[in-house]
């Protein structure tokens, strides 16, 4: 009982050893389990970055040395005893080091597959650069059969890489940027457009061709213009906005055009004089609005110049008026700034002014107060003189009565 009570007696030096061993498996375990974690966020990370797609073989390999490690810390997460046991049957090696060397050989998988992904990004540079300019586009949405055809043309050529064939990779890589370039253009025009393609083939379906042949021929030369702009330059977003709008513009005006020959077309010889009052009217009433003469004695056309002469010579007035309005501010804000200069100077004269007036007042104080000062050394001399003189009197009196 003796033997057994100090064996199994916790506060004996002689668990110390049993304890600093328990204390390092522990530390290990904890250790582990950190590394563990690590690795699950790499992982995560490793998805983000489409790992996988760059290093297929390099991310399933750690990815099963990462399982690996998870069975063996599954062994002792509950139990640390068991951490310093046999990992198998036949192994030399027990739990905490093989599920060590498994995270090792995730991390060595891991660092492998990010180095190799530089390597591609480095080599395939502008494919790249393309492939991230069709996902800025989204060009999946538009041609999503084209965009995995690239995209497993890509996939061809990181695979070479990866397998130490890079040079080729290279070669092929011209190839390939020309369909990527040719699908960013197709992506673009069908983006910016697709709807005046759509508009203008409405226009030529409906035959208005033979009412309006020129607005509608100016139209289709305007949509081939923008075309061919995209072509040569499929990024210049901002210019092709602005000519895609000119398209439609330039379709609108068509379709505008061939509906008032149709119009006229449909108009009886008895109704021609009221049909040109009608656009006289509208001419009045632009005149009328500017404050313009009223030119309805001139042709149309005419009618039209004097309108055009009148709104330009108001132009002159108001670009007169509004250089005399910008000058007059000028000199308001010129007057505002000589104005303020004047004030600031003001300023410093008067807090100058009552620099100099308190060091006045100042000295005088200091002056009066010496002039006192002297004045009351002077009274305390006199005082002395006085008392002496009545002392010396005194002796004197008291020696004569003697």
């Amino acid at each position: 009982m003796t033997l057994f009570g100090c064996a199994s007696n916790p506060d004996s030096a002689s668990n110390l050893a049993a304890d600093a061993k328990q204390s390092e498996n522990i530390i290990k375990i904890n250790d582990l389990k950190q590394a563990i974690d690590a690795a699950d966020k790499q992982v995560t990370q490793s998805i983000k970055e489409e790992l996988h797609w760059f290093a297929t073989k390099d991310i399933e390999e750690a990815n099963k040395a990462l399982v690996e490690a998870k069975e063996y810390y599954a062994e002792f997460e509950f139990d640390p005893s068991k951490a310093n046991s046999s990992s198998g049957f036949f192994s030399s090696i027990n739990n905490i080091d093989a599920a060590n060397e498994s995270i090792n050989t995730f991390n060595e998988y891991m660092t492998k597959a990010t180095t190799l992904k530089s390597s591609v990004l480095s080599a395939l540079s502008e494919t790249f650069d393309y492939r991230t300019q069709l996902n800025y586009i989204d060009a999946q949405q538009y041609f999503p059969s084209t965009v995995q055809e690239l995209e497993s043309d890509l996939k061809k050529l990181v695979d070479q890489v990866a397998n130490d064939k890079t040079a080729a990779a290279i070669a092929a890589q011209p190839s390939l940027v020309a369909k990527q370039r040719a699908l960013e253009i197709k992506t673009v025009t069908a983006i910016y457009l697709s709807d005046a393609k759509s508009a203008l083939d409405k226009l030529i379906k409906a035959d208005t061709a033979k009412d309006a042949p020129k607005s509608i021929s100016h139209a289709s030369a305007s949509l081939t213009a923008a075309t061919a702009f995209i072509a040569a330059d499929p990024r210049a977003i901002d210019e092709i906005q602005n000519k895609a709008k000119e398209v439609i513009f330039s379709i609108n005006r068509a379709e505008q055009i061939a509906l008032a020959v149709k119009k006229l077309k449909a108009i009886q010889p008895a109704d021609y004089e009221d049909h040109l009052i009608s656009y006289e009217k509208i001419l009045l009433s632009i005149s009328n609005t500017l404050g313009a003469e009223d030119r309805r004695d001139l042709a149309f056309d005419e009618q039209g110049k004097a309108l055009v002469t009148f709104i330009e010579e108001s132009l002159k007035d108001l670009e007169v008026s509004i250089q005399t309005q910008q000058q007059l501010r000028k000199e308001l804000k010129d007057q505002k700034s000589y104005v303020a200069l004047l004030e600031e100077k003001i300023s410093t004269l008067n807090a100058n002014l009552a620099d100099v007036k308190q060091s006045l007042a100042d000295s005088l104080a200091e002056k009066v107060a010496k002039t006192k000062q002297a004045a009351a050394e002077q009274g305390n001399k006199t005082a002395d003189v006085e008392t002496k003189s009545s002392a010396l009197k005194e002796t004197a009196d008291t020696a004569a009565a003697e």
